[in-house]
Protein backbone atom coordinates (compact mmCIF):
# COMPACT_ATOMS: atom_id res chain seq x y z
CA UNK A 1 0.00 0.00 0.00
CA UNK A 2 3.01 2.09 -0.72
CA UNK A 3 2.70 2.30 -4.31
CA UNK A 4 -0.83 3.86 -3.88
CA UNK A 5 -2.90 4.57 -0.69
CA UNK A 6 -5.69 2.62 -0.47
CA UNK A 7 -9.27 2.77 0.43
CA UNK A 8 -9.63 0.54 3.71
CA UNK A 9 -10.75 0.49 6.50
CA UNK A 10 -8.03 0.48 9.73
CA UNK A 11 -8.70 -3.22 10.68
CA UNK A 12 -8.59 -4.29 7.24
CA UNK A 13 -5.57 -2.85 6.46
CA UNK A 14 -3.72 -3.67 9.66
CA UNK A 15 -4.16 -7.61 8.97
CA UNK A 16 -3.35 -6.37 5.30
CA UNK A 17 -0.20 -5.50 6.78
CA UNK A 18 0.39 -8.68 8.73
CA UNK A 19 -0.07 -6.58 11.85
CA UNK A 20 1.77 -3.55 12.69
CA UNK A 21 5.03 -2.65 15.49
CA UNK A 22 3.23 -0.86 18.44
CA UNK A 23 6.05 -0.09 20.95
CA UNK A 24 5.96 3.91 20.32
CA UNK A 25 1.99 4.25 20.31
CA UNK A 26 1.62 6.76 16.96
CA UNK A 27 3.92 4.46 14.75
CA UNK A 28 0.81 2.77 13.30
CA UNK A 29 -1.27 5.78 13.13
CA UNK A 30 1.64 6.97 11.24
CA UNK A 31 2.29 3.73 8.79
CA UNK A 32 -1.64 3.94 8.19
CA UNK A 33 -1.45 7.32 7.23
CA UNK A 34 0.77 6.89 4.50
CA UNK A 35 -1.19 3.70 3.56
CA UNK A 36 -4.83 4.59 3.83
CA UNK A 37 -6.02 7.26 1.99
CA UNK A 38 -7.79 9.78 4.14
CA UNK A 39 -7.09 8.07 7.65
CA UNK A 40 -7.88 9.41 10.98
CA UNK A 41 -6.56 8.64 13.91
CA UNK A 42 -10.04 8.75 15.38
CA UNK A 43 -10.69 5.58 13.90
CA UNK A 44 -8.07 3.43 14.94
CA UNK A 45 -8.51 4.44 18.59
CA UNK A 46 -12.42 3.57 17.88
CA UNK A 47 -11.56 0.29 16.62
CA UNK A 48 -9.16 0.12 19.72
CA UNK A 49 -11.92 0.90 22.07
CA UNK A 50 -14.19 -1.62 20.54
CA UNK A 51 -11.84 -4.22 20.85
CA UNK A 52 -11.76 -4.85 16.89
CA UNK A 53 -7.95 -4.37 17.35
CA UNK A 54 -5.45 -5.73 19.68
CA UNK A 55 -2.32 -4.57 21.27
CA UNK A 56 0.10 -7.36 22.03
CA UNK A 57 3.32 -8.79 22.39
CA UNK A 58 3.64 -10.95 19.44
CA UNK A 59 6.58 -11.44 16.65
CA UNK A 60 9.93 -11.40 18.24
CA UNK A 61 8.24 -10.65 21.83
CA UNK A 62 7.69 -7.47 20.39
CA UNK A 63 4.30 -5.19 20.52
CA UNK A 64 2.06 -5.19 17.67
CA UNK A 65 -1.29 -4.21 17.06
CA UNK A 66 -3.40 -6.99 15.13
CA UNK A 67 -6.93 -7.47 14.43
CA UNK A 68 -8.72 -9.39 17.22
CA UNK A 69 -10.30 -12.00 14.76
CA UNK A 70 -6.40 -12.26 13.89
CA UNK A 71 -5.16 -12.09 17.18
CA UNK A 72 -5.30 -15.84 18.42
CA UNK A 73 -3.67 -17.17 15.24
CA UNK A 74 -0.82 -14.48 15.35
CA UNK A 75 -0.06 -14.93 19.17
CA UNK A 76 0.14 -19.43 18.31
CA UNK A 77 2.33 -18.46 15.44
CA UNK A 78 4.44 -16.15 17.21
CA UNK A 79 5.08 -18.03 20.84
CA UNK A 80 8.66 -17.53 21.66
CA UNK A 81 9.72 -20.75 23.31
CA UNK A 82 13.36 -20.31 23.49
CA UNK A 83 12.97 -16.22 25.03
CA UNK A 84 13.82 -15.13 28.35
CA UNK A 85 9.64 -15.11 29.32
CA UNK A 86 9.93 -18.84 28.86
CA UNK A 87 12.53 -19.61 31.24
CA UNK A 88 10.17 -17.98 34.23
CA UNK A 89 7.60 -20.19 34.20
CA UNK A 90 10.23 -23.24 33.65
CA UNK A 91 12.36 -22.46 37.05
CA UNK A 92 8.58 -21.81 39.41
CA UNK A 93 8.07 -25.44 38.35
CA UNK A 94 11.26 -26.69 39.07
CA UNK A 95 11.04 -25.19 42.44
CA UNK A 96 7.66 -26.49 42.54
CA UNK A 97 5.55 -23.33 42.16
CA UNK A 98 2.08 -24.29 40.70
CA UNK A 99 2.34 -22.50 36.94
CA UNK A 100 -1.31 -22.48 36.59
CA UNK A 101 -2.77 -21.37 39.64
CA UNK A 102 -0.07 -18.82 39.77
CA UNK A 103 -1.62 -17.63 35.70
CA UNK A 104 -5.00 -17.63 36.76
CA UNK A 105 -4.27 -15.66 40.11
CA UNK A 106 -2.44 -12.88 38.34
CA UNK A 107 -5.40 -12.66 35.29
CA UNK A 108 -8.12 -12.62 38.09
CA UNK A 109 -6.25 -9.96 39.32
CA UNK A 110 -6.21 -8.48 35.88
CA UNK A 111 -9.83 -8.24 36.02
CA UNK A 112 -10.17 -6.12 38.92
CA UNK A 113 -7.90 -3.29 37.38
CA UNK A 114 -5.47 -3.61 34.47
CA UNK A 115 -1.87 -3.75 35.69
CA UNK A 116 1.28 -2.22 34.85
CA UNK A 117 4.33 -5.09 34.65
CA UNK A 118 5.93 -3.42 38.13
CA UNK A 119 2.68 -3.30 39.92
CA UNK A 120 2.18 -6.77 38.99
CA UNK A 121 5.33 -8.37 40.04
CA UNK A 122 5.01 -6.46 43.25
CA UNK A 123 1.45 -7.89 44.07
CA UNK A 124 2.52 -11.56 43.12
CA UNK A 125 6.37 -11.20 44.52
CA UNK A 126 5.36 -13.02 47.62
CA UNK A 127 4.25 -15.79 45.82
CA UNK A 128 8.13 -16.48 43.66
CA UNK A 129 10.78 -17.77 45.81
CA UNK A 130 13.79 -15.53 46.75
CA UNK A 131 16.17 -16.10 44.51
CA UNK A 132 14.58 -15.58 41.28
CA UNK A 133 14.13 -12.24 40.22
CA UNK A 134 10.99 -9.98 40.04
CA UNK A 135 9.85 -10.30 36.69
CA UNK A 136 9.55 -14.00 36.50
CA UNK A 137 5.71 -13.00 37.70
CA UNK A 138 5.01 -11.29 34.69
CA UNK A 139 6.58 -14.21 32.50
CA UNK A 140 4.13 -16.37 33.68
CA UNK A 141 1.44 -14.64 31.60
CA UNK A 142 3.09 -12.95 29.00
CA UNK A 143 4.70 -16.82 27.79
CA UNK A 144 1.80 -18.30 26.83
CA UNK A 145 -0.13 -15.09 25.40
CA UNK A 146 -2.69 -15.05 28.41
CA UNK A 147 -2.49 -10.93 28.58
CA UNK A 148 -2.18 -8.27 26.27
CA UNK A 149 -2.44 -4.38 26.80
CA UNK A 150 -5.26 -2.42 27.94
CA UNK A 151 -6.86 -0.88 24.64
CA UNK A 152 -5.72 2.46 26.01
CA UNK A 153 -1.95 1.74 26.20
CA UNK A 154 -2.78 2.09 22.15
CA UNK A 155 -3.96 5.58 21.82
CA UNK A 156 -2.02 8.19 19.54
CA UNK A 157 0.34 9.64 21.87
CA UNK A 158 0.22 6.86 24.79
CA UNK A 159 3.22 6.99 26.37
CA UNK A 160 2.86 6.43 30.09
CA UNK A 161 3.79 2.80 29.74
CA UNK A 162 2.13 -0.69 29.40
CA UNK A 163 -0.82 -2.10 31.54
CA UNK A 164 -2.46 -5.53 30.67
CA UNK A 165 -5.28 -7.24 30.43
CA UNK A 166 -6.96 -10.95 30.34
CA UNK A 167 -6.28 -12.06 26.40
CA UNK A 168 -9.27 -14.23 25.02
CA UNK A 169 -8.62 -18.00 25.43
CA UNK A 170 -7.12 -19.51 22.74
CA UNK A 171 -9.10 -21.82 20.67
CA UNK A 172 -7.33 -22.05 17.25
CA UNK A 173 -5.35 -25.09 16.01
CA UNK A 174 -1.70 -24.23 16.43
CA UNK A 175 -1.01 -25.68 12.87
CA UNK A 176 -3.66 -23.92 11.06
CA UNK A 177 -2.41 -20.74 12.72
CA UNK A 178 0.98 -21.47 11.42
CA UNK A 179 -0.48 -21.43 8.07
CA UNK A 180 -2.55 -18.76 8.39
CA UNK A 181 0.14 -16.07 9.78
CA UNK A 182 2.99 -17.64 6.66
CA UNK A 183 0.07 -16.59 4.49
CA UNK A 184 -0.50 -13.07 6.05
CA UNK A 185 3.25 -12.69 5.67
CA UNK A 186 3.67 -13.62 2.39
CA UNK A 187 0.69 -11.40 1.30
CA UNK A 188 2.02 -8.68 3.16
CA UNK A 189 5.78 -9.23 2.11
CA UNK A 190 6.70 -11.29 -0.59
CA UNK A 191 8.22 -12.59 -2.49
CA UNK A 192 10.28 -13.63 0.77
CA UNK A 193 13.14 -16.20 1.59
CA UNK A 194 12.40 -18.67 4.43
CA UNK A 195 15.27 -16.42 6.51
CA UNK A 196 13.40 -13.44 5.91
CA UNK A 197 10.22 -15.31 7.43
CA UNK A 198 12.22 -16.49 10.55
CA UNK A 199 13.51 -13.39 10.74
CA UNK A 200 10.20 -11.12 11.16
CA UNK A 201 8.71 -13.97 13.15
CA UNK A 202 10.66 -14.62 15.15
CA UNK A 203 10.94 -18.43 14.99
CA UNK A 204 12.84 -21.00 13.72
CA UNK A 205 12.41 -22.58 9.94
CA UNK A 206 11.32 -25.86 10.96
CA UNK A 207 8.66 -24.04 13.04
CA UNK A 208 6.55 -22.65 9.61
CA UNK A 209 8.46 -25.40 7.21
CA UNK A 210 5.53 -27.51 6.90
CA UNK A 211 3.42 -24.90 6.64
CA UNK A 212 4.88 -23.13 3.80
CA UNK A 213 5.04 -27.07 2.06
CA UNK A 214 1.32 -26.98 1.86
CA UNK A 215 0.67 -23.79 0.53
CA UNK A 216 0.19 -23.32 -3.68
CA UNK A 217 3.65 -20.77 -3.69
CA UNK A 218 5.34 -19.76 -7.01
CA UNK A 219 9.29 -19.53 -6.73
CA UNK A 220 11.73 -17.10 -7.52
CA UNK A 221 15.54 -17.23 -7.30
CA UNK A 222 17.21 -13.51 -6.53
CA UNK A 223 20.04 -11.84 -7.99
CA UNK A 224 22.18 -13.50 -5.06
CA UNK A 225 21.14 -16.90 -5.80
CA UNK A 226 18.41 -16.70 -2.74
CA UNK A 227 15.32 -19.19 -3.19
CA UNK A 228 12.52 -16.67 -2.54
CA UNK A 229 8.47 -17.93 -2.79
CA UNK A 230 5.46 -15.82 -2.48
CA UNK A 231 1.16 -16.70 -2.78
CA UNK A 232 0.67 -17.83 -6.27
CA UNK A 233 -2.14 -15.14 -6.99
CA UNK A 234 -0.07 -11.84 -4.97
CA UNK A 235 0.29 -8.83 -6.55
CA UNK A 236 3.81 -8.23 -7.96
CA UNK A 237 4.51 -4.88 -9.32
CA UNK A 238 6.95 -4.39 -12.72
CA UNK A 239 10.54 -3.21 -11.14
CA UNK A 240 9.96 -0.40 -12.84
CA UNK A 241 7.14 0.89 -11.26
CA UNK A 242 7.00 4.25 -10.58
CA UNK A 243 7.30 4.84 -6.37
CA UNK A 244 5.73 7.61 -4.59
CA UNK A 245 7.86 9.32 -1.97
CA UNK A 246 6.40 7.86 1.52
CA UNK A 247 7.06 8.34 5.43
CA UNK A 248 7.32 5.51 7.90
CA UNK A 249 7.28 5.28 11.32
CA UNK A 250 9.49 4.30 13.96
CA UNK A 251 9.72 -0.18 13.63
CA UNK A 252 8.00 0.24 10.57
CA UNK A 253 7.94 -3.56 9.43
CA UNK A 254 8.53 -2.77 6.51
CA UNK A 255 12.52 -2.51 7.35
CA UNK A 256 12.36 -5.28 9.54
CA UNK A 257 10.16 -8.22 8.04
CA UNK A 258 13.40 -9.14 6.11
CA UNK A 259 16.47 -10.85 6.53
CA UNK A 260 18.18 -9.02 3.75
CA UNK A 261 16.91 -5.79 3.43
CA UNK A 262 18.78 -4.45 0.64
CA UNK A 263 15.07 -4.23 -1.68
CA UNK A 264 14.18 -1.27 0.69
CA UNK A 265 17.54 -0.45 3.05
CA UNK A 266 21.02 -0.10 1.59
CA UNK A 267 23.23 -2.00 3.66
CA UNK A 268 25.47 0.77 4.53
CA UNK A 269 22.31 2.63 5.93
CA UNK A 270 21.86 -0.54 8.07
CA UNK A 271 23.28 0.22 10.64
CA UNK A 272 22.37 3.97 11.05
CA UNK A 273 18.61 3.28 10.36
CA UNK A 274 18.35 0.15 13.13
CA UNK A 275 20.81 0.65 16.34
CA UNK A 276 22.38 -1.68 18.68
CA UNK A 277 19.60 -0.89 21.06
CA UNK A 278 16.81 -2.01 18.19
CA UNK A 279 15.78 1.11 18.07
CA UNK A 280 14.40 1.96 14.37
CA UNK A 281 14.28 5.70 12.59
CA UNK A 282 11.69 6.95 11.75
CA UNK A 283 12.31 7.12 7.66
CA UNK A 284 11.61 8.48 3.97
CA UNK A 285 11.27 6.37 0.98
CA UNK A 286 12.35 7.75 -2.46
CA UNK A 287 12.15 5.36 -5.43
CA UNK A 288 10.64 2.68 -2.72
CA UNK A 289 14.26 3.03 -1.01
CA UNK A 290 15.04 4.69 2.38
CA UNK A 291 16.66 7.97 1.71
CA UNK A 292 16.44 9.73 4.86
CA UNK A 293 15.02 10.34 8.26
CA UNK A 294 12.48 12.51 9.76
CA UNK A 295 11.66 14.10 13.40
CA UNK A 296 8.50 15.81 14.87
CA UNK A 297 8.30 16.16 18.40
CA UNK A 298 4.85 15.42 19.23
CA UNK A 299 4.54 19.12 21.62
CA UNK A 300 5.69 22.39 21.73
CA UNK A 301 6.09 24.12 18.16
CA UNK A 302 4.93 22.45 14.89
CA UNK A 303 8.73 21.24 13.11
CA UNK A 304 9.86 18.35 11.13
CA UNK A 305 13.30 18.13 10.68
CA UNK A 306 14.59 16.06 7.67
CA UNK A 307 17.92 14.17 7.36
CA UNK A 308 18.96 12.85 3.80
CA UNK A 309 21.33 10.10 3.54
CA UNK A 310 23.06 11.20 0.65
CA UNK A 311 22.25 13.85 -2.42
CA UNK A 312 18.34 14.37 -3.74
CA UNK A 313 17.86 15.53 -6.79
CA UNK A 314 15.76 19.02 -6.98
CA UNK A 315 12.72 17.00 -7.67
CA UNK A 316 13.11 14.23 -4.89
CA UNK A 317 13.68 17.29 -2.60
CA UNK A 318 10.74 18.70 -2.96
CA UNK A 319 8.33 15.52 -2.99
CA UNK A 320 9.88 15.09 0.09
CA UNK A 321 9.14 18.51 1.38
CA UNK A 322 5.23 18.23 -0.05
CA UNK A 323 5.00 14.66 2.03
CA UNK A 324 6.26 16.11 5.23
CA UNK A 325 4.27 18.81 4.83
CA UNK A 326 1.32 17.04 4.97
CA UNK A 327 2.52 14.53 7.66
CA UNK A 328 2.99 17.53 9.93
CA UNK A 329 -0.01 18.69 9.00
CA UNK A 330 -1.62 15.68 9.86
CA UNK A 331 0.34 15.20 13.42
CA UNK A 332 -0.25 18.12 15.00
CA UNK A 333 -4.16 19.56 13.69
CA UNK A 334 -4.80 22.76 15.27
CA UNK A 335 -1.45 23.78 15.00
CA UNK A 336 -0.12 26.87 13.45
CA UNK A 337 1.21 25.95 10.27
CA UNK A 338 4.70 23.75 10.80
CA UNK A 339 7.80 24.34 9.65
CA UNK A 340 10.20 22.18 7.70
CA UNK A 341 13.74 22.06 8.01
CA UNK A 342 16.68 20.10 6.65
CA UNK A 343 19.28 19.37 9.30
CA UNK A 344 22.13 17.93 6.98
CA UNK A 345 21.61 20.34 3.57
CA UNK A 346 21.00 18.29 -0.02
CA UNK A 347 22.67 18.90 -2.11
CA UNK A 348 21.35 21.89 -4.39
CA UNK A 349 23.26 21.28 -7.46
CA UNK A 350 21.83 17.81 -8.20
CA UNK A 351 20.10 18.00 -11.16
CA UNK A 352 16.62 17.92 -11.17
Amino acid sequence: MLLERAELDAVTAIERLAGMQAQYSPSPYIGLWSRVRGFKREELEAALAAHLVYKATLMRGTLHLVSARQFDLFRLASRFPRHVWSEGPRQLAERGVDVDALREDILAALDAQPLKKPELEKVFRHRIPADLPDWVAFSVIVSVGAAINHHEDARFGHFAGSRYRRAPLPVADPEDAIRAVVTSYLAAFGPASRADLAGWLGRSVGIFSAALDSLDLVTFQAEDGRKLVDLRDAARPDWNVPAPVRFLPKWDNLLLAYDRRERVLPEPLRKTVIRKNGDVLSTFLVDGVVAGAWEAPMRGRSIMSLTSFGSLSIKHRRAVEREAEGLLAWLRPGAAPGEITWKIPTNSAASP
